[in-house]
């Protein structure tokens, strides 16, 4: 897993990463996943992603999962953004 820390949205005090927390504990404001992302780009690339599943967890060196076997999904991401027909000009 490439999460290096948790900081708090607000006053960015750093927490343990490997802690179950969901909310800072000076401040009580949402806390940020922050991630080491040299070390995610070594596998995290364009050829990488062309073998992979097409849902949000082919970005999994990102996300914040220690081993794939405890992967969950429902069917989330991995849709292709688009411009509606509305938006469209004639």
């Amino acid at each position: 897993m490439n999460v290096t820390y948790l900081e708090c949205a607000a006053c960015h005090l750093e927490h343990e990463a490997r802690r179950l927390l969901n909310l800072c504990r000076e401040c009580g404001k949402p806390l940020l996943v922050r991630y080491d992302l040299e070390r995610a780009a070594r596998t995290l690339t364009k050829e990488s992603l062309s073998g992979r599943r097409a849902d949000v967890w082919r970005y999994r060196e990102v996300l914040p999962v220690d081993n794939e076997e405890n992967i969950v999904s429902l069917g989330e991401g991995g849709r292709h953004c688009f411009r509606p027909r509305a938006w469209e000009s004639n």
